[in-house]
């Protein structure tokens, strides 16, 4: 019986030992024995096999959106946002987040980008309609009379002091240069004679007729103030006229674009652009006690500026957090742009896979495989000495517990 059962389970290790091997190899390097080394032969069936069991089973379009469809994106991103940031302020974070990326940016490159861009669309755009549209709304919506007035208070203040008065006398003065020097030698012994006899008996007088236009001009200043004065109403009245034009007539518009193309052709808006953004970047990243801007005699530093987008953003993300309509939204439009990703990219899974299992040697891919079910294989072997050996003990006990007493029996 002991023998059976040895020689059975021998036989079935054999068996299974041969069975999982000629799989992946050929017996003793033995190539001519048929049927041996079946998955590096079926290598490109194998690679085939696997790439629509992935694509179109494993990880199918249906399957793929399915899952998306049970994920709340959106709620997933703010609470994945609440844990990364420090007592739930993302305002921190979004700060950190601003500073790496203003650090990898090419400010030169950007600056080219938007000068090229900022023409191109200038170039493209007629904006004298704009301009127009623009200029009426400022009429109607702004307070044009309240900056004529503001206008007229800055030149009454400018134009009050003395060094006006002396530079109308410096210009009166150089008049008078400019005419008694102009004709032929004998106009200009005339000009002379009369300007020395005038002077001298006081009719002109520099002195008194640059005080003269003074006074005129700052009655001309006061009468201003006026609302209704008519220069102003003029101005009003034209600018409303050069509203229109720019709107509706085609001579105004041509000359307005032809204008514009050559400032745009003649004057380079990049040293300024770049300027801008380095100014704006360094405000931004780094801390100094240096003034970037004055207004109202009040200083805004980075810290300032870096307060304020802080505040802003962590007052935006409670906002939004609290927004159900906005989230319901986004939601949606995420899952809609998901499910075009899946629809349109999805062969990708396969190629992927494709791209991957090709990249594999016939003896990597057999070690692949045995690495994954090595523990498995060890037991199918185990198992056919198990099972070779109990149907060995088996088929001893029938032959010698049946057959044999039949045979005897029928025998005698």
């Amino acid at each position: 019986m002991l023998q059976y059962t040895f020689e059975a389970g021998l036989v079935g290790a054999l068996a299974d030992l041969f069975a999982i091997t000629v799989l992946f190899r050929h017996p003793f390097g033995w190539k001519w024995v048929p049927h041996t080394a079946i998955i590096p032969k079926n290598r490109n069936k194998l690679v085939d096999g696997v790439v629509n069991m992935v694509e179109n089973e494993i990880l199918s379009k249906q399957m793929l959106k399915e899952k998306v469809e049970q994920i709340h994106i959106v709620e997933e991103v703010i609470s994945w946002i609440e844990r990364r940031s420090s007592g739930g302020q993302v305002a921190e974070q979004g700060w950190n987040l601003l500073s790496g990326f203003l650090t990898k940016l090419d400010l030169k490159e950007i600056a080219q980008l938007i000068d090229v861009q900022s023409r191109k669309g200038l170039s493209n755009t007629n904006v004298a309609p704009y301009a127009g549209k623009a200029i009426l709304w400022t009429l109607e919506k702004g307070d044009f009379q309240g900056w004529l007035d503001k206008i007229v208070q800055s030149a009454s203040s400018r134009a009050s002091g003395y060094e006006v008065k002396r530079a109308i006398k410096k210009l009166l003065e150089k008049e008078k240069s400019k005419y008694i020097n102009e004709g032929n030698s004998l106009k200009k012994f005339f000009k002379k004679t009369v300007v020395k006899i005038a002077e001298s008996t006081d009719s002109l007088n520099l002195e008194e007729a640059a005080d003269a236009l003074y006074d005129d001009l700052q009655n001309f200043l006061r009468e201003l103030s006026n609302p209704r004065h008519e220069l102003r109403v003029l101005i009003e009245e034209m600018v409303y006229k050069l509203a229109s034009n720019l709107q509706n007539r085609s001579d105004v518009s041509k000359a307005v674009n032809s204008w514009k193309d050559e400032v745009i052709e003649r004057i380079s808006l990049l040293p300024s652009i770049e300027a801008l953004l380095i100014k704006f970047k360094d405000i931004l990243m780094y801390s100094t006690d240096s003034k970037y801007f004055i207004l109202e005699k009040n200083n805004v530093n980075s810290s300032d500026i870096r307060e304020w987008i802080s505040s802003f953003m962590q007052t935006y993300w409670e906002w939004f957090k609290s927004n159900e309509s906005m989230k319901d939204w986004l939601e949606k439009y995420l899952k809609e742009f998901t499910y075009s990703i899946i629809d349109s990219e999805h062969s990708l899974i396969g190629q992927i896979v494709r791209k991957t299992l090709s990249n594999f040697t016939e003896q990597k891919l057999v070690h692949f495989i045995e690495s994954k079910v090595e523990i498995d294989l060890q037991r199918i072997r185990v198992n056919g000495a198990f099972i070779g050996a109990a149907l060995g003990a088996l088929f001893f006990i029938v032959l010698q517990g049946v057959y044999k007493p039949l045979l005897n029996l029928f025998n005698s």
